[in-house]
């Protein structure tokens, strides 16, 4: 789990420090983030991607340049068009640099995750200027105390000697460092190490510490807002069905996983809809293959009526999207979602994250507009809102940093709304009239 985070020049976050501590060594498995239009929330959420991201950029760049010596003969794609549909899907250093080290500052693009993985504590830093990566470096459990894993710059590459169990992989690990440092990371570069070699054989050599942290960082699921309405993100999922829950194609040897989503499925919309009689999926054999579609048995003015997925609303359609990712931070792993509650009714989005609470094993992160979640029964110490001073200084605070004591009969809500923690809007009267007017 997360536990303090600290980013500098990520795009509208000049400088921010977080702390996601609940007490010493313990992290809070819940985070809900509130802030005005435009203040950064979604910004703060897409770092959690920025840092899948930047694990995959080896093996981003190598899919991208085995398409233009070996496969583009295959598609009917212009090279731009087929490295500008992969990189939207999957961002390489140069994009996430473009994309995410703010306008105008001069100053490196800085990303820090502290984080917790059972009783181990570890520090994990990128650093970036306006072309490449300048630094990396993760402190981390090797043996018995927290060290230095590894500190890298194009000036020098420091590795602890307990990193590798194989002296002769070190060698070319260090090699590849030396070649690819800049565009990729260390740990760009193991993740692809272990797609491309045979099962097991980086890990007999690397120290397990190492693929703990990778395990911990790769299984996150992140779902963030983008400017053009449109959504990124990706979820490290252990059913793989979970990733098309409307709809899709399996072997008929998958039979099983997808009654098992069948079932989670009904649970879910049964017992968040009254309407909601039975999720079950239309299937169709092929040649070995089922094709499944989603349908509800939904009571209609008396008749109970089966309708597709399809013509489901939009918050029926984002629960969908979002049970997958609720599903893993149950099961144990990190989940950030932006704007948790887009087109969800305000006391079903409060029931599933006060309902959820005793079940994470994980850790779940979520910006939100719903207020009445301030007035229910989750901790206010897990409520974070953005304040912004009159320099436009950002911090981003529990609630309770703001209150001398707690008290049980404390309105958290009300104060919230009268502007007492930050994080709402601040606006003056609009005279539509007027605006109108302008037109003419």
């Amino acid at each position: 789990m997360f536990t303090k985070i600290y980013l500098k020049n990520y795009k509208s976050l000049i400088e921010l420090k977080v702390d996601l501590l609940k007490k010493k060594n313990e992290a809070k498995k819940l985070v809900l983030v509130y802030g005005e239009n435009g203040v950064g929330k979604s910004n703060f959420a897409s770092a959690f991607l920025t840092l899948r991201e930047s694990l995959q950029t080896m093996s981003v760049r190598i899919a991208i340049d085995k398409f233009l010596n070996d496969g583009k003969k295959n598609l009917n794609m212009p090279d731009d068009v087929f490295v500008e549909m992969v990189t939207k899907k999957m961002r390489d250093t140069e994009s996430i640099i473009k994309n995410c080290k703010t306008i105008n500052e001069q100053g490196n693009m800085v990303l820090e995750f502290e984080f917790l993985l059972g009783d181990k504590s570890g520090i994990y830093r990128l650093e970036y200027d306006s072309s490449r990566i300048v630094k990396e470096k993760l402190d981390y459990v090797l043996s018995k105390n927290k060290t230095n894993v590894f500190d890298i710059t194009a000036e020098c590459i420091k590795i602890n000697k307990n990193m590798f169990v194989d002296s002769e992989y070190e060698k070319e690990i260090t090699a590849l460092i030396k070649k690819y440092f800049g565009k990729h990371t260390l740990l760009s570069i193991l993740v692809h190490e272990k797609e491309e070699n045979a099962e097991g054989y980086v890990q007999e050599r690397v120290n397990q510490g190492i693929f703990d942290v990778l395990g911990f960082f790769m299984t996150m699921s992140t779902k963030v807002k983008t400017g053009n309405r449109g959504e990124r993100g990706s979820m490290g999922v252990s059913h793989e069905i979970l990733t098309d829950l409307e709809c899709g194609e399996i072997d008929i040897s998958e039979r099983d996983e997808l009654e098992k989503a069948e079932n989670v499925v009904n649970e879910f919309f049964t017992l968040a809809y009254a309407d909601i009689k039975e999720a079950y999926y239309k299937t169709e054999i092929v040649d070995d293959k089922i094709s499944y579609e989603l349908y509800f048995k939904k009571l209609i003015y008396g008749k109970i009526i089966d309708v597709s997925y399809t013509a489901e609303s939009t918050g029926t359609l984002q629960l969908l999207t979002v049970l997958p990712f609720l599903l893993m931070c149950v099961e144990g792993t990190t989940v950030v979602i932006d704007e948790v509650d887009t087109g969800i009714h305000d006391l079903l989005i409060n029931n599933i994250l006060t309902n959820i609470i005793s079940a994470l094993e994980g850790q779940l992160i979520v910006t939100t507009h719903n207020t009445m979640l301030l007035d229910s029964e989750i901790d206010p110490s897990y409520i974070y809102t953005f304040m912004v001073d009159r320099d436009a200084n950002k911090t981003l605070e529990p609630i309770t940093v703001y209150e001398d004591r707690a008290h049980p009969n404390l309105n958290y809500r009300a104060r919230y709304l009268k502007g007492m923690y930050g994080g709402t809007p601040i606006s003056r009267d609009i005279d539509f009239v007027e605006l109108h007017d302008l037109l003419d």
